[in-house]
């Protein structure tokens, strides 16, 4: 859609699980292949930053793709990921969980991730993803990480600081999202046309979908070092003792 230039926003769900990679993350670094390869995980690399997550079933995904000459949009990026952020804490708002925006990327609630989020510019068009996580399998997280040896702590670390609609008794169908999302954009758009996606971009999709999973991209040195592991916003660990580290900023 960003290569032939459409604005839109996409809403999708994964089927089956995938690991995605941010576009600068060093997977040789982190991630254990042979555990994925042993639970038919497959693993592609975003067009987008962010950092590497496990996606599923259960998780509701929303992409906003416009034009970065579309003067209704902010210029500085750390607006843009509040404009975008405003969006979705209104559609929380519609099925029932106020929820806050944490600078830069993460909406919590009650200071636990609920959505992580993440932007890109693809053929001069701004993409804004993010998630609705209506569950989340924490344990296959834990083990798709290699450098994180202490599984059984280093998921209880997830459960305590990534949190779900599940969790959080949210009795929620799908459909009663989209639908809430459909109302919410209403009042930020003019116009809201509602389509299927068209076969000529799924044709694309898959050929660029071959492109992003090949080895040789997924295990691309990106010169990245992944001296810590983010949690959420302002929480990191040490990969060897899973203890916190105070910064903002993973090196």
């Amino acid at each position: 859609l960003a290569e032939k230039n459409i604005e839109c926003i996409v809403l999708t769900e994964a089927k089956g699980k995938c690991l995605s990679l941010g576009y600068f993350d060093n997977a040789n670094e982190f991630v254990d292949f042979e555990y994925c390869n042993n639970n038919q995980i497959p693993i592609t690399r975003r067009q987008t930053g962010g950092g590497t997550v496990l996606l599923h079933e259960g998780q509701i995904f929303y992409q906003f793709i416009f034009s970065k000459k579309n003067k209704n949009l902010p210029f500085k990026m750390e607006n843009v990921y509040k404009y975008f952020s405003n969006i979705i804490l209104e559609v929380y708002k519609e099925i029932g969980l106020k929820v806050e925006y944490k600078p830069l990327a993460d909406i919590v609630f009650k200071d636990k991730k609920i959505s992580g989020q993440g932007a890109g510019d693809i053929n001069n068009m701004l993409v804004f993803v993010g998630n609705i996580l209506m569950d989340f399998d924490y344990t296959t997280m834990a083990n798709v990480i290699s450098y994180i040896k202490d599984k059984y702590s280093f998921e209880k670390l997830l459960r305590e600081h990534i949190t779900t609609l599940k969790i959080e008794n949210i009795n929620i169908t799908k459909k009663q999202i989209l639908d809430a999302f459909i109302k919410t954009l209403k009042k930020y758009f003019n116009t809201i046309e509602i389509i299927t996606i068209p076969k000529d971009i799924l044709e694309r999709a898959r050929v660029i979908e071959k492109e992003l999973t090949k080895e040789e991209v997924i295990k691309e040195n990106t010169g990245k070092s992944h001296n810590t592991f983010k949690i959420k916003e302002g929480f990191f660990i040490n990969p060897a003792n899973l203890q916190q580290i105070n910064h903002l900023f993973d090196n």
